[in-house]
């Protein structure tokens, strides 16, 4: 009974989200229909507005408006030109040069933004143009730029990995610093693929924006434009690992410090910018909130009828391996992933796989890069690939077939690394052990 209650319940939220109406209020209106119609009626709305205010009241729930507001800042200011040119610098004579800027500049950004649309929207603006300007294939500058944004929610800090911490009640110090090694290894390998690409495709010869004599005194001031980020990404990263700050307390001084790195020391903000900022993080941070605010009334009707505890037992008393129920989850996150957005897959799904994860024994933490590599996937699959649309927004003239063309070898080394997580969970839990 409790099997076809939850499958009526998912129904009838793919129903609603089909037809246009807000993920929040869709999660709302099943978990509360559940509740009453199955869950104990009018009584078991009891508990709806004390989960709500529990939900969006968490001093951890914090950290996410203060990264909006930081990855705002970041992508209203120059920073990313900035850091963009002065990678194309440092990268010229390598083999692909410009798109193995675009991956280390996306994985820059990505250690301060938090956001896959904000890392791909902030150096999409102006590499593209610049790959364009130098014969690079549009469909392989794009597909660049879209899957190198990606990162922008595996490498910490993850506004993603915050809402699954939320949600599955763990770490988000520990989701974040599981998040690099997999993170490094994703752009590690993003950048030899684009290298040995350029090298078999003899058009695609070592070119940057910068002189065709680079110099060492021309790398060497190239480093000033990357030295404030690094700073500011030990701000944020170094302060969690070393137990000096939390999350929610990183987020604040990086929000502060990329302030006065914006206003302060670069001089790009005025009123009317921060304005726009401030408005962007408002709206940013209300989506998120309400969407996590319905996914907590969606998973305690999930839990008061009986749904998800019946569907772990059930799914452990499968005589299958472990294993087989693994791949079939992960089929799931990609089948989602290809009409849905990250944040509401996440909020829809971990209610519950949780419990069918802690029934196996699995690591809630090593689980979460699983699910947020899944998610990476799902920004650069057609047809709701977010990031896809992201970069046709930058570069219009482009269509979206070619966008996806470039971006779909992108998801083969995505699985493969998501395999090599799978298989190897100490990639994702190895650095947790030495957090103070």
């Amino acid at each position: 009974m409790e099997i076809w209650i939850g499958l009526a319940m998912f129904a009838g939220l793919i129903a609603l989200l089909a037809v246009g109406v807000p993920v929040a209020f869709g999660l709302f209106g099943i978990g509360i229909a559940a509740l009453f119609i199955v869950g104990g009626g009018v009584d078991a709305l009891g508990l709806v507005a004390p989960t709500l205010w529990g939900s969006v009241t968490s001093f951890t729930l914090t950290a996410v408006p203060l990264f909006i507001l930081m990855g705002a800042i970041i992508s209203a200011s120059g920073m990313g030109s900035r850091l963009y040119t002065s990678l194309a610098t440092l990268m010229h004579g390598v083999p692909g040069g410009l798109m193995v800027a675009t991956t280390l500049a996306c994985t820059v950004m990505a250690a301060v933004s938090g956001s896959s649309v904000a890392t791909a929207g902030a150096i999409g603006r102006f590499s593209v143009s610049e790959m364009r300007r130098f014969g690079y294939r549009d469909s392989a500058s794009c597909g660049a730029v879209a899957a190198g944004g990606t990162l922008g929610i595996l490498i910490p800090p993850s506004i993603p990995m915050i809402v699954y911490g939320i949600v599955a009640e763990q770490s988000i110090g520990k989701l974040f610093i599981a998040g690099i090694v997999p993170g490094l290894m994703m752009a590690g390998a993003f950048v030899a693929y684009q290298v040995i690409g350029a090298m078999r495709e003899q058009s695609l010869r070592a070119r940057s924006q910068a002189p065709d004599e680079v110099g060492w005194r021309d790398r060497l001031l190239a480093l000033r434009h990357v030295g404030p980020i690094a700073v500011l990404i030990w701000i944020i990263l170094g302060s969690i690992y070393q137990g000096i700050a939390t999350p929610t307390e990183a987020a604040a001084l990086g929000a502060l410090a990329s302030l006065l790195l914006s206003g302060v020391i670069y001089r790009e903000l005025d009123l009317a910018r921060l304005r726009l900022i401030l408005q962007e993080t408002a709206r940013g941070s209300v989506m998120v909130l309400m969407i996590i605010a319905g996914a907590m009334v969606f998973g305690y009707a999930m839990t008061a009828t009986q749904v998800a505890p019946v569907l772990s037992r059930t799914v452990a008393q499968l005589d299958v391996s472990p294993w087989v129920v693994f791949i079939a989850i992960n089929l799931l996150l990609i089948f989602l992933g290809c009409f849905m957005e990250t944040l509401s897959i996440i909020v829809i799904t971990t209610p519950i796989l949780i419990p069918i994860i802690t029934t196996f024994g699995w690591d809630l933490i090593w689980f979460g890069i699983i699910l947020t590599i899944n998610m990476e996937m799902a920004l650069i699959t057609p047809p709701v690939g977010l990031n896809l649309f992201v970069v046709q927004g930058v570069v219009r003239d482009v269509s979206l077939e070619r966008i996806i063309v470039g971006a779909l070898p992108y998801v083969a080394i995505m699985l493969a690394v998501l395999a090599l997580v799978a298989i190897f969970p100490v990639l994702a839990t190895g650095l947790i052990g030495s957090v103070r």
